[in-house]
């Protein structure tokens, strides 16, 4: 136990002294945040040209029921008019300052007043094939709207119904899985670049003097390693807060444990890595590559259950698919177990197993390595 206590306080010192061994869980992470935060987390109304030549009331009533529409998790409006005559629409399109052109004819009030179908010609740019999906559906919104306000006898029923408890924010999701990518980045990144500082100042070579078991002091490095990673989540957990209202604090006590199984396990697998790659940058980057792929695979931007066949099993068989099903399950209080196949049960043999294996593995190395007398 004294050994670990000495062992712990020169690792923190080293630390304290040399902070980059903290920046890979606070600068990657970020980085990754913010650029999802601006790619899905930046809601804007689409800009629609609207050319409005109806020469009666419903044209105008059309175009302010389409342009009323917002979106159910926002609250902001799906589009953004621009009025613009036809050849002044055209060059704003084509100029790319608008997503597409909407265009009420002169005989729009007319045809629906006589009780005959009226059209609106709809131009709008589809090489984006999710916007283009938006720009369809958010104008249907805004017609269904549009004959339930002024053609009621029409008999048009349209029947909602959700497969899941609540919605949630993609970004918001996609948020909490890069708190645990900070976790994993930082832990792994410390117990990397603290050994490697230390081979650099060829001090490892006293461990090989070491009379005793050189096992605290690997248990000493692991958990100066998940303390670094708790640093790099907590800063990214306040910059969740703050883009998205996530309060990754009501889920902490659920969180913790499951943080700390898979840290063990990524950890583990960083330091066989460190002992094995003796240059410390393809040691570092074969980790923290590992570690974005993996977060990748376990459903980091989409759901597992939309996976198949090889890479369904992929996921299923990685430890952070679990953890992070789990994670979110804690935090939006919502099954996120996609029907079973991330079972809690199950998710914590498979993360448990990967933490103890990879452990006992990364101590072997770790001791063959830098093994003292005493092994």
């Amino acid at each position: 136990m004294n050994l670990f206590i000495r062992e712990l306080r020169k690792l923190l010192a080293l630390t304290k002294a040399d902070p980059k061994s903290l920046a890979a869980g606070i600068i990657a992470p970020t980085i990754i945040l913010v650029i999802f935060a601006l790619t899905f987390g930046n809601f804007v109304a689409l800009k629609l040209a609207v050319v409005n030549d109806d020469a009666g009331a419903l044209g105008t009533a059309f175009e302010e029921t389409v342009f009323s529409q917002t979106s159910p998790l926002s609250g902001e409006p799906y589009f953004e008019a621009i009025e613009a005559d036809a050849e002044e629409a055209q060059m704003l399109y084509e100029q790319g300052r608008v997503n597409g052109i909407l265009t009420i004819p002169e005989d729009f009030s007319a045809r629906l007043g006589s009780g005959e179908p009226a059209q609106v010609l709809y131009a709008f740019d589809n090489y984006n094939t999710d916007m283009a999906k938006n720009l369809r559906l958010y104008l249907d919104e805004g017609i269904f709207a549009f004959y339930q306000e002024h053609m009621p006898g029409m008999e048009i029923e349209v029947r909602r119904e959700f497969a899941v408890g609540t919605q949630l924010d993609w970004f918001a999701i996609i948020a909490v899985g890069v708190f645990m990518l900070a976790f994993l980045m930082g832990s792994m990144f410390n117990f990397l670049y603290l050994l490697n500082k230390e081979r650099v100042h060829a001090t490892l070579s006293e461990y090989r003097l070491a009379p005793t078991s050189l096992l605290p002091t690997f248990a000493a490095r692991v958990a100066v390693a998940l303390l670094a990673g708790a640093v790099g989540a907590a800063v990214n957990a306040l910059l969740i807060w703050l883009l998205t209202g996530v309060n990754l604090a009501c889920g902490l006590l659920a969180i913790l444990p499951i943080l700390l199984v898979l840290g063990i396990a990524f950890v583990s697998f960083a330091a066989i890595v460190s002992l094995t790659v003796r240059k410390f940058s393809g040691a570092a980057m074969l980790s923290m590559v590992t570690a974005v792929v993996a977060w990748f695979l376990s459903g980091a931007t989409t759901s597992v259950k939309y996976a198949t066949g090889a890479l369904l099993d992929v996921a299923l068989a990685l430890p952070s698919s679990y953890g992070l099903s789990q994670i979110r399950a804690a935090v939006f209080n919502v099954d996120q177990s996609v029907g079973g196949l991330l079972a809690v049960d199950k998710g914590w043999l498979v993360m448990g197993a990967y933490a103890v294996v990879l452990a006992v593995a990364a101590w072997a190395v770790y001791r063959k390595r830098l093994g003292g007398g005493g092994r």
